[in-house]
């Protein structure tokens, strides 16, 4: 075959006059399209190779192959489709809806799609629906005139120069097959015809389009939308293959065709015939397939304009209901693991082991169906992996030699450094989202924040230039001719921007399965992680992290935790069965930090699965989670592997076998946990003395988590048991830890919540436990004394009738000593309120987060707030709101706010007026005329003794 005939470089043919830049389709949006032939009916998959001769040429037209069907959003009944959200991955943090996804298309492919549509539409490539009856036929050139409609108003709107839209024909935007018909009718039928368009377009043009704001996009969404009701599959692509099978592995194939039992009731037994069953590929839906239904005759729909039709009209609608029905679905994309191609001949596998072949009629058709399935694999499930290396676009191949990612935007790149560590020198290799001949580098940097004087991550990008001679860091003269040959260069390198100083360490590749805004999904669709196959022999049974449920924390490997839980299993063998059985299992949970062991804890759950011996435990399944990194070691494993890990033998087991039986024996003891040596060769060389144990460390493997207590903006606080011995008799405790994708920007808040509250001992404050850390000291947890009974804000509606102003005004002395103390230690609380008083009996109360607390400077006498994170305005004082200032008057004000939640119940009428009047001491609008908690306590006490107990 010769070479494509392009008219200009940057330029290819695309119908009659259509011509549109190359370069205008963003590399997002390239894996939409693909190389098609219209003479051959052939797609050609992204890696083809053309022979060029002299005696040849072909022709190509660059074509939206991957199609899905409501992209705009706007058909009722079906899902939207979009680009994965960052929001999505993050979870849920306001209250506000978050956006369900970026659109599927940009500007350009939007405009090369509405083109491509008309083109089709124009020439009958995408057929109109068929019809049954004479109405519907009339409603169908009904919509053909309208789609004309917004074709001509699109066309003339577009112009540089205005045109009047009655001036141009709408033959020209009609099918053709309509336009002939059209002709054959009589000449007032074709008037008529064509003064109701003029008319309806002079309207539509004068009202709609200018009463509406009607603009371009506007229109070319309706088109496109109007066109996949119109037409008849528009974006499904259906084959016929010779032969179809449908088998499980082991399987043997029965005369080369196989059917799954769901075909066979209603349907014929006999389907040795070629050509008699059809397969349906849509970017919705996936892989179908029926059988061919039989053929229409065409002398049969010509009767339809007499009245033999409506006799008829029954009978032709269960035709139509037989045609649209049938189809099976073999699976959708994110079920498929891989896909071969022999000779002619197809196969997918599916995850539970079944397959389907399809021999097709030429190699090219079985190319362009691999392809087909392939490109949907890659846009709806993994991005940066193929199914078929037969198919595999160069690209791709290309990034998973060097650890590149594909067009991701910059937020997924920032998400993904911070879930790897966010270590300095992290980079992450990925192609621009806008220009073909770049590559970026978004690297982890250290940057010193002047105003704190603390070093925060900051994100850099740097971009390689993609040439023809090879690639070239931008702004350099270094040259590679590979792009791995680059990276070895500069990771040598000390590298410097912005007066930052640093090195490329590690780089971070795409992972199996990984969701990206290069993903397409919908509602009907969830992106669940998927296990990788490190090779073809590996095979284990895949379980949803939905189906587990993790439960106690049983101990720790080397490598791994261990937990108890729960699995939920089918009830029977039919793969439609609901989950109906729960069975207790062990989790072991591999560390986030030995990804480098990853394949080998693949290998080792493949060898497990073909196991299976009466004393040997039996493996369910193998899932992928979100871990945690894993940094102690117990002596299971032989010295000899601790050094070189590559020395494995029996005897390596022998030492396993010895300290599992040590265990034994000492009911499941760490072998030699407590034993230390007391005695030397020179006896006045004593032991050191076994160094103290600091109560305020906590470890994670004792706290028992037993339910939430709150959960905030940035962070939740979870009720736990400290049960280091195990028999459940530990002490109960309150754990407030950030929330994971706040751990970045509120770590140094929660470390400043937690030196402040370590300085305080007050018997009307929160005791302060101690800290848990985890994931190596990166993310803190605090560890507070738990008082039962909850905040004021809850406990006092629950007990109302039970609570009197005796008590209340008890409650306001002890908030009032609470904050008095904290004065005197030069804090601000700053968030003083009935839902941060904890109730730990009927008679005591203490005050509790100090999230928002801030030291004053002696010399200041008051706190300038310098952030902008949400805060209890309606608890605040004037100057707080006007001026960002915070004295120790201030919190003055929230107590006054605070005793009105307390006895008022915000009713101000229940209020006693000596109290009242105390309250409006506190809300003076100067600081400095505002009572001072000290003279409150005295007032308090006073009007304490005064008031009977019932007085309420």
């Amino acid at each position: 075959m010769a070479a494509p005939r392009f008219i200009d470089s940057h330029y290819v043919a695309f119908g009659k006059g259509a011509l549109l830049d190359r370069k205008a389709i963003s590399p997002l949006c390239h894996n939409l399209f693909a190389l098609y032939n219209e003479t051959t009916d052939t797609w050609y998959p992204p890696n083809y190779e053309f022979k060029i001769t002299d005696e040849t040429s072909i022709k190509l037209h660059y074509r939206m192959r991957f199609y899905f069907r409501n992209w705009h959003g706007t058909t009722e009944g079906e899902s939207p489709v979009w680009r994965h959200c960052i929001s999505k991955l993050r979870g849920g943090l306001s209250s506000q809806k978050t956006p369900e996804g970026t659109p599927l298309l940009d500007a350009a492919s939007l405009d090369y799609l509405f083109a491509q549509g008309q083109h089709d539409f124009q020439k009958g490539v995408v057929p109109l629906r068929v019809y049954q009856s004479e109405a519907e036929q009339h409603e169908i050139e009904n919509e053909c005139l309208g789609m004309a409609v917004l074709a001509i108003t699109h066309y003339t709107m577009n112009m540089p120069v205005p045109i009047a839209s009655q001036e141009i024909s709408y033959k020209r935007f009609i099918p053709e097959t309509l336009n002939r018909n059209i002709k054959q009718r009589n000449v007032l039928t074709r008037i008529r015809i064509n003064n109701v368009f003029k008319k309806f377009l002079s309207e539509f043009n004068s009202r709609t389009v200018k009463d509406s704001n009607i603009t371009l996009y506007d229109l070319k969404i309706k088109y496109l939308a109007t066109l996949e009701g119109l037409t008849s599959g528009m974006g499904n692509e259906l084959f016929e293959p010779i032969s179809l099978s449908v088998t499980k592995e082991g399987e043997l194939s029965n005369g080369g065709y196989h059917v799954d039992q769901s075909l066979n009731q209603g349907q014929s037994q006999n389907m040795e015939t070629s050509h008699d069953m059809q397969v349906l590929v849509t970017g919705t839906t996936g892989i179908c397939r029926r059988k061919k239904p039989a053929p229409t005759s065409a002398s049969s729909k010509e009767k339809g304009k007499s009245k033999k039709n409506k006799m008829d009209g029954k009978q032709k609608n269960d035709k139509k209901k037989e045609a649209n029905e049938g189809w099976v679905v073999f699976c959708d994309f994110h079920e498929i693991t891989h896909a071969a191609i022999k000779e002619t001949t197809v196969t997918i596998n599916r995850q539970d082991n079944k397959r389907m072949e399809l021999q097709m009629a030429s190699r090219a058709e079985a190319l362009s169906f691999a392809a087909l399935v392939d490109g949907y694999f890659r846009l709806s499930v993994d991005a940066h992996h193929y199914l078929c290396k037969e198919v595999a676009p160069a690209s791709v191949v290309h990034n998973t030699d060097n650890g590149c990612h594909g067009p991701i935007c910059t937020e997924y790149a920032i998400h993904k450094l911070r879930q790897e560590g966010n270590e300095e020198g992290t980079y992450i290799l990925r192609w621009s989202c806008t220009d073909y001949q770049y590559i970026i580098i978004t690297v982890v940097c250290t940057e010193i924040d002047l105003r704190d004087s603390r070093p925060v991550r900051q994100y850099k990008n740097f971009q390689i230039e993609v040439a023809s001679d090879g690639y070239r860091l931008h702004g350099t003269d270094t040259l590679q001719p590979t792009l791995r040959e680059l990276l070895e260069h500069l990771e040598g390198q000390s590298l410097r921007t912005d007066n930052l100083q640093f090195q490329l360490l590690r780089c971070c590749p795409p992972q199996p399965r990984e969701v990206s805004n290069l993903l397409v999904v919908t509602k009907d669709r969830a992106l669940a992680p998927q296990t990788s196959e490190p090779g073809n022999d590996l095979s284990f049974i895949r379980i949803f992290k939905e189906h587990i449920k993790q439960e106690e924390h049983l101990g720790r490997g080397t490598k791994t935790n261990i937990y108890s839980g729960t699995l939920q299993v089918k009830s029977g063998e039919n793969d439609d069965a609901g989950y109906s059985q729960e069975v207790k299992v062990v989790l072991k949970v591999l560390g986030s930090g030995h990804r480098d062991i990853s394949l080998a804890f693949f290998e080792t759950a493949s060898m497990m699965r073909q196991v299976s011996h009466k004393h040997i435990v039996l493996l369910y399944g193998l899932c992928v989670r979100h871990l945690e990194k894993c940094v102690h070691r117990i002596p299971w494993i032989a010295p000899e592997c601790v050094k070189t890990p590559s020395a494995l033998s029996v005897a390596a087991d022998k030492w396993g076998f010895g300290t599992t039986l040590w265990e034994i024996c000492y009911d499941g003891g760490v072998p030699l946990k407590e034993k230390k040596l007391t005695e030397t060769t020179d006896p006045s060389i004593k032991p050191q003395p076994t160094p103290e144990v600091d109560p305020t460390v906590f470890e994670k493997r004792f706290l028992k988590m037993i339910r939430d207590l709150g959960e905030g903006h940035f962070g939740k606080v979870e009720l736990c048991r400290y049960d280091p011995r195990g028999d459940k008799t530990g002490e109960l405790v309150a754990v407030k830890s950030l929330k994971p994708e706040n751990r970045e920007e509120q770590s140094n808040n929660l470390s400043s919540e937690i030196n402040i509250l370590k300085a305080l001992y007050h018997e009307n404050i929160v005791k302060y436990k101690g800290i848990c850390q985890e994931e190596g000291g990166q993310a803190i947890k605090l560890i507070m004394e738990f008082l039962p009974l909850g905040s004021l804000k809850e406990y006092l509606p629950r007990n109302k009738s039970k609570t009197s102003l005796s008590t209340v005004l008890s409650y306001s002395i002890q908030i009032c000593k609470g904050m008095e103390y904290l004065g005197s230690q030069n804090y601000i609380h700053r968030d003083l309120a009935a839902r941060n008083v904890l109730v730990e009996n009927e008679s005591t109360v203490k005050i509790g987060d100090f999230g928002l607390t801030k030291s004053i400077k002696e010399n200041d006498g008051y706190y300038t707030v310098k952030d902008d994170h949400d805060c209890p305005v309606f608890w605040y004082a004037p100057e707080c709101l006007t001026h960002c200032k915070f004295y120790l008057a201030s919190d003055v004000w929230s107590f006054g706010t605070t005793m009105y939640e307390l006895i008022t119940y915000c009713d101000p009428t229940k209020s006693p007026m000596a109290v009242y009047e105390l309250m409006r001491r506190c809300w003076e609008h100067s600081p400095e005329r505002r009572i001072t908690f000290k003279r409150l306590i005295e007032e308090l006490t006073n009007m304490q003794q005064l008031k009977p107990q019932n007085d309420f």
